[in-house]
């Protein structure tokens, strides 16, 4: 198969031409107190920066006359083809700071690069709203935390709403951010169109994350919720072959490898680190998403050569919401696909499939 033709010259007639463009429009539209709450991770942020630099230490091997064709960057994932192998994250909680169309804006732009979204369940807009805006078939993101039963209540309406996967993330306490903390930030909002409005889903769901009333869910309450969903669940967070593991065996259609972003403990490995691990340890089957520390084309590259399926992007997208819109988060997922198009060219890859752990020169993160 084929795939678009990308351009590939240096002058563009775009308002931004690389994506560095972009995140310096963004630090001049945001707050310093924005730009925090955007960019911390948590306590020194030691896994925040691991996240990146450990990607640093990938090289590549580049073949001398490789004969490669103009590459295809499309891939199926889920059933769908996507323009490339990117899905948009589920930053959730404060992206209305950056645009008001928050995840209407960035599904707009997911459906017209030709890739999906994961809708948040923090988003500032509703599921029933980001979903009908967008027009195409989208994931959801739900923390399984309070009553199971009304967690399978939401995922009910997801599926209403037309979303076909559940992503199952898990609060265990509270962050230690302490930028944000610094700034005394607090997001103020209006809930009139939230998942929590009135007449929509339970609001205790999302005051149990920070007061803490019940216990935190153990594996038996997400295998209850797991198999009773009526959606197929994704499990996100998978740092560990035992965790991956333990995940598939209460019922999980999939994994996400994350350490989000470094914004949920200090000290945790960078989350590329621990990827190729995981892929050995569940098979080549197993539908894999991740994320943490990806910020180019190359960085795509690399997360597909070590065993995931997609990646997801967060900070970019929000860089780009931030700067200038739907049309900025679209501009960041062009300039991405035309940098991963430049990758496998470089690599000798014609195809997304031809990416592997050969195409890797050296991974020289530490090992426990």
């Amino acid at each position: 198969m084929k795939g678009d033709r990308i351009d590939n010259r240096y002058v563009s007639g775009e308002r931004f031409n690389t994506n560095r463009g972009i995140q310096i429009e963004a630090r001049k539209q945001l707050s310093d107190v924005e730009w925090n709450y955007l960019n911390c991770g948590t306590a020194d942020e030691i896994t925040l920066r691991a996240n990146t630099t450990d990607f640093d230490k990938v090289t590549f091997d580049t073949p001398l006359f490789a004969g490669v064709e103009n590459p295809d960057t499309r891939t199926r994932f889920l059933g769908h083809e996507l323009s490339f192998p990117a899905l948009i994250a589920p930053f959730g909680g404060g992206e209305q700071l950056f645009h008001p169309d928050g995840h209407v804006g960035t599904g707009r732009a997911a459906a017209a690069s030709g890739i999906r979204q994961i809708v948040p369940v923090a988003a500032a807009h509703s599921l029933e709203t980001i979903a009908s805006s967008t027009g195409v078939a989208q994931m959801f993101q739900m923390t399984f935390v309070g009553d199971p039963e009304a967690v399978l209540q939401m995922i009910g309406r997801a599926k209403d709403a037309g979303y076909e996967q559940i992503i199952a993330t898990y609060s265990p306490i509270r962050q230690w951010r302490e930028r944000m903390m610094e700034d005394r930030f607090s997001i103020r909002s209006s809930d009139e169109d939230s998942n929590y409005a009135e007449g929509k889903s339970d609001p205790s769901m999302l005051k149990e994350q920070l007061e803490f009333t019940r216990p935190r869910w153990g594996w038996k309450d997400a295998e209850h919720v797991i198999r009773n969903s009526t959606l197929p669940v994704i499990v996100k967070g998978v740092m560990s072959e035992r965790d991956a593991t333990r995940a598939l065996e209460a019922g999980a259609h999939g994994l996400y490898v994350s350490n989000y972003g470094g914004r949920s403990i200090d000290r945790m490995p960078s989350a590329i680190s621990v990827l190729s691990n995981i892929r050995t340890a569940v098979g080549a089957d197993i539908p894999l998403i991740f994320d943490s520390g990806i910020r180019r084309g190359s960085d795509i590259a690399i997360a597909i050569a070590l065993g995931a399926n997609v990646v997801a992007l967060g900070r970019s997208i929000a860089y780009g919401l931030a700067a200038d819109g739907e049309a900025g988060a679209r501009r960041v997922l062009e300039l991405l696909k035309a940098e991963f198009w430049t990758t496998l060219g470089h690599l000798g890859c014609s195809s997304v499939s031809d990416l592997n752990s050969d195409t890797l020169l050296s991974k020289n993160w530490p090992r426990l």
